[in-house]
């Protein structure tokens, strides 16, 4: 304790003894070195906040700063309904307000019911019922990456026991997007889906999405709704096949010839003509017995002419022929041995064939290319040779035709070339504006450049340290360590000769100044010596003189 009262003190008397001009720098100093610590301990120690939530409504911002104060967890409000909390608290933080249901999201959800109030009326429970569809709703369109915020609103008539009374549901939904953010028509139709299933009797046609600038995004009108659905769907379908096919191509290309060595672009000419064609073909060559039936039909006997007289009765000729003498006398051996023999045959034969029958029936589906467009930039090989200067650069040198007639075939190979549709490659060799050397170097920078990024805090308190050391600490106690010396007295020869000191004035001692004794040859004068010693030793000439001064005040 002694020792430091003894350096305070002496630090205290030389801090005395300074000019102001070294008074105001060792001041100066002082506060630059505290500051500079004092930056440092707080650049080190500070606590770092993260993103708890961002672009929340003020009232769901406004419950969530009040669930932290409750908490006693400190918080940043950020431009644009943002709120951050310290980095290592963050999960936490989120855990604890999702167990109390924060944020709640806009609109109120089926969490309506869970405080149902005994004999609340039919009418209150159906529009609860609707403002908790339209609340699950909006939370779970919000839930898409393009959209910041959404509203739903429903139309629930009721309904009615007469079908030409019944009128039809309907639902608007409207759109805040995240700054950059686009809904394009496959996401539009996958919210119309999403509602309309939802509710129910609600039709896709009364559905309309629009978002807060005003634009609509889905109106479905009648018949241009169709062909507009259509038309967006062909672009989309074209857009991804040449993406699909230019990914093809670029992907094997670089493969060969390098990564950034290689541009392509395809272009697809689509048939979206639906066509259905139905075809019936018969072969008549190939017949084949299906079935065959044959009949044969044979007979004998006596003549069975037709005899009479056609318009009398047959009970006359029958009793005509009763009363005939012919009758009763052996009539009908006569007959029989008159009559003529008769014989009958007839034959009969039926075949069924079954021919080959072709029935196809043909549906072409819209999409099938009709012609493809593959065009291909290939950059060439360098050499390095020396400029008029002497310097080695790079000199482009071509591709020979085999390489590129090997491009050209892989080309086809990979994209499905048919020359029959008309489709057209080209491979073209040129020099690319960027060349090897310039993208080393613009990568070997990109990555230095990220290394500073990264470790630019741990850097700049590195430097600023070493700086504050060199410019400030040592110099500092270098002075200090000069002023902080005892003055030491002149030689006895030469202390003679110079002029007495007033009383109490400290006289300096020999080692003091050893360059007057190496120096300064002893028959100079005294004039001559004096100079000499200021001019060597000018703090101690400083000192003397301030002793003399100190003296006579």
């Amino acid at each position: 304790m002694e020792a430091y009262s003894k350096y305070l003190e002496q630090l205290k008397t030389t801090y005395g003894n300074l000019s102001n001009p070294q008074k105001i720098l060792s001041a100066g100093s002082l506060l630059i070195l505290l500051g500079s610590l004092a930056y440092l301990l707080y650049s080190t120690n500070r606590t770092e906040y993260s993103p708890l939530f961002s672009e929340l409504p003020q009232q769901e911002m406004a419950t969530v700063v009040d669930a932290l104060k409750a908490k006693k967890i400190p918080y940043k409000l950020n431009d644009g309904g943002g709120i951050s909390v310290p980095k290592e608290q963050l999960l936490d933080v989120r855990l604890a307000l999702a167990k109390d249901g924060l944020p709640k999201g806009p609109g109120a959800g089926f969490e309506l019911f869970d405080q149902e109030k005994l004999g609340s009326s039919k009418f209150v429970q159906k529009i609860n019922y609707q403002r908790a569809l339209q609340g699950e709703l909006a939370r779970t369109i919000d839930a898409m990456d393009e959209v910041a915020e959404s509203r739903v609103h429903l139309v629930m008539p009721e309904e009615s026991v007469f079908v030409e009374d019944q009128k039809p549901a309907s639902a608007s939904v409207v759109l805040k997007l995240r700054p950059g953010g686009n809904i394009d028509n496959a996401q539009a139709q996958g919210i119309v889906h999403l509602i309309a299933s939802a509710v129910q009797g609600l039709k896709e046609e009364n559905v309309t999405i629009m978002s807060t600038d005003g634009k609509v995004i889905y109106q479905k009108n009648g018949a241009e709704a169709p062909m507009q659905q259509m038309t967006n769907l062909q672009m989309e379908t074209k857009k991804r096949m040449e993406e699909d096919l230019n990914r093809k191509v670029q992907s094997m290309m670089e493969q060969v010839v390098g990564s950034g060595k290689v541009i392509t672009r395809v272009t697809a000419d689509l048939d979206f003509t639906q066509t259905q064609i139905a075809e019936d073909t018969y072969d008549p060559d190939s017949a084949v017995v299906r079935s065959q039936q044959r009949s044969v039909e044979s007979s004998e006997g006596k003549d069975g002419t037709a005899k009479g007289n056609p318009d009398v009765p047959i009970n006359v000729e029958s009793k005509l022929l009763e009363s005939s003498p012919n009758a009763a006398s052996g009539g009908s051996k006569d007959a029989g041995s008159t009559a003529q023999q008769n014989k009958f045959n007839r034959q009969r034969e039926t075949v069924n064939y079954e021919i080959n029958h072709v029935n196809r029936q043909i549906v072409r589906t819209p999409g099938s290319i009709k012609r493809l467009s593959v065009a291909v930039v290939v950059d060439g090989s360098y050499e390095m040779k020396p400029d008029k200067d002497g310097k080695m650069k790079p000199v482009f040198v071509g591709r020979t035709p085999e390489e590129l007639k090997s491009f050209d075939e892989m080309v086809k190979k990979a994209v499905g070339y048919d020359e029959a549709r008309g489709d057209q490659i080209s491979i073209s060799n040129s020099s690319f504006a960027t060349d090897l050397n310039d993208m080393d170097m613009v990568s070997n920078e990109n990555k230095w450049l990220k290394m500073l990024k990264d470790n630019q805090k741990m850097l700049f308190n590195t430097v600023l340290m070493i700086l504050i050391f060199v410019f400030v600490i040592r110099p500092f106690m270098k002075k200090f360590q000069q002023i902080g010396e005892k003055p030491k007295e002149l030689p006895a020869a030469e202390s003679a000769a110079a002029p007495a000191l007033p009383e109490g004035a400290a006289a300096a001692k020999p080692e003091d100044v050893p360059l007057l004794e190496e120096e300064s040859p002893e028959d100079l004068p005294l004039r001559k010596q004096v100079a000499l010693l200021i001019e060597k030793n000018p703090d101690r000439a400083t000192e003397i003189i301030r002793a003399w001064l100190r003296e006579e005040a």
